[in-house]
């Protein structure tokens, strides 16, 4: 809890008004801008305060130490999060290091399910270690962790099983995270998992299955109106349709998926969309 929760929390306990709380130590309005969070008074007029209060010695101190050491993790996770999305694991390995003291200092059990994920990731993508990765993850205990993080786990696992080609554990995980999601979840994760589940479900042949959740996952893109991973899903949309014998709406999908990466200036995978549409067209003027 952050310092100037504390002593609001505790002043309202007391009974006390903020002119009260202020009286001979501070001025009514200092009172006012450290229980909003504005300002950290200064180590006697937070003694004073917590004896008015009735707090043990050095609490306030501890509690904005604490709430400083978890902002400074909030940062390093998001820098972690950007570097993620880059794929500059070597990067994210520095910041670990960097960090270590922090990270090891946390009792936050979110915290340590999300570096016990990354570096799961770090043993996949830098030391090729996909068993000891996988170990890591399966080793991790969600039952406790906010749901928006064990659908990240959930999807990491699933990635990695996906990658080694077992696609019916990698099916059985992603569907274990896909039953955790509602609108609370921010939509870039559901689209990843949904994505990666549908991959997994026409890896198995369940290919109208997979459109259903590919549609799914198109309607809440545009919905948010992001662009976030919309060529791929539009891509993978083309490739159902084609396994499907549906060339036509398989033609329009690639050329949707073309347009988003030609947009994105992704080479590689317009590349892809572009090949296919060439295959495609060259089949209907078979016709």
């Amino acid at each position: 809890m952050k310092l100037g929760e504390i002593i609001k929390i505790k002043r309202k306990e007391l009974g006390l008004t903020q002119q009260q709380l202020a009286k001979d130590i501070c001025a009514q309005a200092l009172i006012s801008r450290v229980e909003k969070g504005d300002i950290v008074p200064k180590k006697a007029i937070l003694d004073k305060l917590e004896q008015r209060l009735g707090l043990e010695e050095n609490e306030l101190i501890k509690a904005e130490h604490d709430n400083s050491k978890k902002n400074e993790l909030q940062d390093v996770k998001k820098n972690i999060r950007q570097y993620s999305l880059n794929r500059d694991y070597k990067t994210i390995e520095l910041l670990l290091d960097h960090h270590k003291l922090l990270i090891n200092s946390s009792r936050d059990v979110n915290d340590k399910v999300f570096f016990a994920m990354i570096e799961a990731s770090l043993q996949y993508h830098l030391n090729d270690h996909a068993d000891r990765a996988l170990e890591i993850l399966n080793g991790i205990y969600l039952d406790d962790v906010e749901t928006e993080l064990a659908v990240e786990v959930y999807n990491t696992r699933g990635v990695m099983y996906y990658k080694k080609e077992q696609y019916e554990e990698a099916m059985n995980v992603y569907k274990k995270g896909i039953d955790l999601l509602d609108e609370t979840i921010n939509f870039e994760i559901r689209a990843k998992i949904t994505l990666n589940y549908a991959l997994s479900l026409e890896q198995q042949d369940l290919n109208k299955e997979a459109l259903s959740y590919v549609s799914e996952g198109i309607d809440m893109l545009v919905k948010n109106n992001s662009l976030y991973s919309l060529g791929d899903y539009h891509h993978t949309k083309g490739h159902i349709f084609y396994k499907l014998g549906n060339l036509v709406d398989s033609k329009e999908c690639f050329e949707l998926s073309s347009s988003i990466f030609k947009l994105q200036n992704n080479k590689k995978l317009l590349s892809f969309s572009q090949l296919a549409l060439t295959e495609i067209n060259n089949k209907l003027s078979q016709k």
